[in-house]
């Protein structure tokens, strides 16, 4: 095995697909529309399984898009997960679908008797643009009489969680609308430059920067490239081990072998990287003649999608 990877989470992107159109969503509508509509349910409890026993993960996840639009996927992931010994059993969910209450309740008890022991909800102005607050208490209560103790909000604020903008505001009102609820609130997440918040949000976006400084690591949900220890299978299959960053495809090649035979350094964009930061992919994609973009980029990832995009159009 190769020291450049040791899988302790694994991510599900069970589909792109949601019940909801909100205005910060950081998928776009071409991977939204993206086929298959889901990922294989077979094939993610094959992946579950080969890499519980290579690895011994700590946590499976299953998020989306809305992860319960196939809810007996999710179900199948974490039976897997909790049939290997896997603690956490994370689903992340507006929990707003099903729509009915009874089927939403019947939903709620199959999540808990597959292993999920950790939910978190998504609450905020934009999603509760498109799902009433009433809905998510009634399935939260749902969730709770099944069982599932880790129930936790996840809001996402826009600039911060202190900033004062209109939907933070609305945000703090609809916490506080479910403060009866045996919940608590996570830190939630920040908007990102992407997807419909590159429509509906831009004047909150961080200024741009002709190139900004530094690595992997540096920014939220990313590490050091030769020491992953998460990955995430989006619904095709692709295996990923940073934002956009696939070096393969689980329908195509077996995982293990995929994530034994990893090898940073052979990658000539993951070498360039970890060499010399944004500025080493830079120099590499000036080689093969392309410059830096110079309205500029919103930060290191989004300048190291962006390049790389371009590096693999020249070599299609």
């Amino acid at each position: 095995m190769k020291p450049y990877i040791d899988v302790n989470r694994i991510e599900f992107i069970v589909t792109h697909r949601c019940n909801s159109q909100c205005k910060h969503c950081e998928v776009d509508q071409k991977e939204r529309k993206s086929h298959p509509a889901s990922i294989d349910k077979e094939l993610a409890v094959d992946i579950v399984h080969k890499i519980a026993q290579e690895y011994s993960p700590d946590s499976v996840m299953t998020f989306g898009g809305e992860p319960l639009l196939f809810s007996d996927t999710v179900c199948a992931i974490h039976q897997a997960a909790r049939e290997e010994g896997i603690p956490q059993r994370q689903v992340i969910t507006n929990a707003g679908w099903p729509r009915s209450e009874s089927e939403f309740r019947t939903v709620a008890f199959k999540l808990a008797d597959s292993g999920v022991n950790d939910i978190v909800i998504s609450v905020d102005s934009f999603h509760q643009e498109h799902i009433p607050i009433a809905v998510v208490e009634r399935n939260v209560r749902s969730l709770l009489d099944a069982g599932i103790e880790g129930l936790k909000w996840g809001p996402c604020w826009v600039v911060s969680k202190g900033h004062d903008n209109l939907w933070n505001r609305r945000t703090r009102s609809i916490l506080q609308s479910l403060e009866h609820l045996s919940v608590y609130e996570s830190g939630g997440d920040v908007v990102q430059p992407e997807g419909n918040a590159l429509i509906w949000l831009t004047e909150f976006m961080p200024p741009k920067k002709p190139i900004p400084t530094g690595s992997c690591g540096d920014m939220p949900y990313t590490g050091r490239l030769d020491k992953i220890e998460e990955i995430s299978i989006k619904p095709d299959g692709s295996v990923e081990v940073c934002n956009n960053f696939a070096i393969g495809n689980a329908v195509k090649h077996d995982i293990v072998e995929m994530l034994r035979n990893y090898d940073p350094y052979e990658i000539p964009e993951m070498k360039a990287i970890l060499e010399g930061g944004i500025n080493g992919l830079a120099k590499l994609a000036s080689t093969k003649g392309i410059e830096t973009d110079p309205d500029d980029y919103y930060s290191i990832c989004d300048m190291c999608i962006s390049v790389r995009r371009e590096l693999a159009k020249r070599e299609s």
